[in-house]
C-alpha cells in the first residue's frame, strides 16, 4: 500500500480511512450486506497493523497519534450500532429483533449484532498489537484507552438493548489482559496490573446489577457477569502467587467465592420465583461460586485434604440441588464425587501420603475413607427419584457402588496397617506371613460379606445381595485354597468357626427371605 511508504503517517491520514470506513458502512446498508463492510474493516486493520509495526520499539509509552486512533475506534462503534439500526428500520424490523452472532449475513437482524461485534473488537486488535509491540511495563495506558473502549460497550448494550456486547467487551478485554501478562508482565511492578485486573472484573460484574430491572429478563449479560471473575482468575492469582507469596494463597479463590455468593443471595431476594430466567441466574453465580470453592482445596490445601474437600462439596451440592433445581447442581455434584473416588480407590500415590503412624484404627485413613465414603452415600440418599437422573442416567445405583467398594478397601486398608511396622512409607498389602493378618482378612471379608447380604434383604435390593453372597464365596474359597495351608491350626480353627457362624447366619437369612418372597408372590 502507498501509506506504507510515507516516511511518517500524517494525521490527514486517519480522517481519510475513517471516511472510507464511512462509505463502506452506508453502502452495506444501501445494499443489505457485510460484504463491503468486512473488506474495508480488513483493510483498515491491515493500515493500522502496519503503522504500529512502524513505531519505535524504544517508546515505554503510548504514542500521541494512539489516541486519535482510539478516538477513531470510539466513533466507528458508534456509527456501526446507528447504522444497524437504520438497516433494520429500512427493512420494516423492529430494533429488538434478536439477531444471531455466526448466523446468516445477509439476515439484517444477524446483520445488526455481527457489525457492532466486529466493530467492537477491532480497537482491543489495536491495542493487543501495541502491547505486543512496545515494552510498556506499565500497562495503565492501554488499560486506560480499553477501558474506556469497554464503558462504551457496556453504554451500548443498555441503550440499544444488545445483549452480545458484553460477552465481547468481555473476550476482548481479556485477549489485551492475557497478551500483555504473558509479554511484559514483572513481578516487581506488580500493583498497577493487579488493580486493572480486579477492576475490570468488577466492572462486568456489577453492570447488570446496576440495570437490574433491563437485564432482569435476559441471560448473556448476567452470564458474562458470572464469567468475568472465573476468567480473571488466573490473572489475580499469578500475580499474587509471583509477587506477594505466601502459605494462604487460599484466600485468593475464598475471596472470589465470598462475592459470587454474594452476587448470588442478592439475586435470591431480587429475583421473583416465576422468573423463566431465575433458575440459569442462579446457576451461574452458583457455578461460579463452587468453581472458586473447589479451588480453594488444591491451592491451599494438598493431599488427602483436596480428596475431601472436593467429597463434601459434591454432596452439598447434591443437597443444593434441592433448593436450586438446575440439572448442573447435580451434574457436578455427582463429578465431584466420582473424582474423590477415584484419587482414593485409583491412585497408588495415596498410601505413600503420610508414614505409618502409631496409632492403629483412628488414623488418617479412617477419616479420609470414611468421610469420602459417608458422601457418596448421603449423596445417593439425597438424589433418591425423581432428582436421581443424571445425563439420563440413574446416578444412585453409581454412588452406592463407589461408596461400598471405598468402605471394603477402608477395611482392607485399616487390616493392613495395623499389621504393619510403626514408620512404614509405604502401606502394602500381604496375603501370607502373618497368620493373624490373615485370619483377620478372611473374618472382615465374611463380615462384610454378612452386611452386604442384610442390607439386601432389607432394602430388597438385588445386586447388593449377590454382591455379599460373591464376597462371602470368596472368603470360603480363600478360606479353603489358602489360609488352610498357610494358617496354623490354633489361627485356622479360629478363623473356620467364625466363617462357619457367618456362613450360617447368612444362610438363615436367605433362606427366610427366600420364603417370604414366595409367599408375597402366592
Amino acid at each position: 500500500m502507498p501509506i506504507f511508504n510515507l516516511p511518517e503517517v500524517s494525521f490527514v491520514v486517519w480522517p481519510l480511512v475513517f471516511c472510507v470506513d464511512l462509505l463502506a458502512i452506508l453502502l452495506a446498508i444501501a445494499t443489505g450486506t457485510l460484504l463491503s463492510i468486512l473488506i474495508v474493516l480488513l483493510l483498515t486493520f491491515v493500515v493500522i497493523g502496519g503503522w504500529i509495526f512502524r513505531i519505535p520499539i524504544q517508546l515505554t509509552g503510548l504514542p500521541t497519534s494512539l489516541f486519535l486512533l482510539g478516538g477513531f475506534a470510539i466513533f466507528f462503534m458508534v456509527v456501526a450500532v446507528w447504522a444497524c439500526r437504520q438497516l433494520l428500520a429500512s427493512a420494516g424490523m423492529a430494533t429488538t429483533t434478536r439477531g444471531k452472532l455466526f448466523g446468516a449475513v445477509t439476515d439484517p437482524a444477524n446483520f445488526a449484532v455481527q457489525l457492532p461485534a466486529l466493530s467492537a473488537t477491532l480497537p482491543f486488535l489495536l491495542l493487543i498489537m501495541v502491547t505486543l509491540r512496545l515494552p510498556l511495563a506499565n500497562p495503565s495506558p492501554v488499560f486506560s484507552l480499553a477501558l474506556v473502549f469497554v464503558v462504551l460497550l457496556l453504554g451500548m448494550a443498555k441503550i440499544f438493548s444488545l445483549d452480545l456486547l458484553p460477552p465481547v467487551g468481555l473476550g476482548s478485554t481479556l485477549a489485551l489482559e492475557y497478551a500483555w501478562h504473558f509479554a511484559r508482565f514483572n513481578p516487581d511492578r506488580a500493583l498497577p496490573p493487579l488493580a486493572w485486573y480486579i477492576g475490570f472484573t468488577a466492572v462486568f460484574t456489577i453492570f447488570p446489577f446496576l440495570f437490574y430491572r433491563q437485564f432482569a429478563a435476559k441471560t448473556m449479560p448476567w452470564a458474562t457477569a458470572a464469567l468475568a471473575a472465573p476468567l480473571h482468575f488466573f490473572l489475580v492469582y499469578d500475580v499474587i502467587r509471583t509477587s506477594y507469596p505466601s502459605g494462604m494463597l487460599g484466600l485468593v479463590p475464598a475471596a472470589f467465592a465470598v462475592l459470587a455468593l454474594l452476587g448470588l443471595i442478592v439475586l435470591l431476594k431480587r429475583m421473583p420465583a416465576q422468573s423463566p430466567t431465575r433458575n440459569a441466574q442462579l446457576a451461574l453465580f452458583g457455578g461460579a461460586a463452587l468453581f472458586f470453592i473447589t479451588l480453594i482445596f488444591p491451592i491451599q490445601f494438598d493431599r488427602q485434604w483436596i480428596t475431601l474437600g472436593w467429597a463434601l462439596e459434591g454432596a452439598a451440592l447434591c443437597w443444593l440441588f434441592h433448593r436450586v433445581p438446575h440439572p448442573g447442581l447435580r451434574l457436578v455434584g455427582t463429578g465431584l464425587l466420582v473424582v474423590g473416588f477415584v484419587r482414593l480407590a485409583l491412585n497408588p500415590a495415596v498410601f505413600s501420603y503420610h508414614a505409618r503412624s502409631a496409632t492403629p484404627i483412628f488414623n488418617w485413613y479412617l477419616y479420609t475413607y470414611g468421610i469420602v465414603t459417608i458422601c457418596l452415600f448421603a449423596a445417593a440418599r439425597l438424589l433418591a427419584p425423581p432428582r436421581n437422573l443424571v445425563l439420563g442416567r440413574n446416578a444412585r445405583p453409581l454412588l452406592y457402588t463407589l461408596g461400598t467398594i471405598l468402605a471394603f478397601l477402608l477395611l482392607n486398608i485399616e487390616i493392613a496397617d495395623y499389621f504393619s511396622r510403626p514408620g512404614m512409607a509405604v502401606l502394602t498389602f500381604q496375603f501370607s506371613g502373618n497368620f493373624a493378618r490373615d485370619m483377620s482378612y478372611s473374618i472382615a471379608w465374611a463380615s462384610f460379606a454378612l452386611l452386604l447380604l442384610i442390607i439386601g434383604i432389607r432394602q430388597t435390593a438385588r445386586p447388593v445381595r449377590y454382591a455379599g453372597l460373591g464376597l462371602l464365596g470368596v472368603t470360603v474359597l480363600k478360606l479353603f485354597l489358602h489360609d488352610l495351608s498357610q494358617l496354623e491350626q490354633l489361627y485356622r480353627i479360629a478363623a473356620f468357626i467364625v466363617v462357619a457362624i457367618i456362613a450360617i447366619i447368612a444362610s438363615f437369612l436367605y433362606q427366610r427371605f427366600l420364603g417370604l418372597s414366595a409367599k408375597q408372590t402366592q
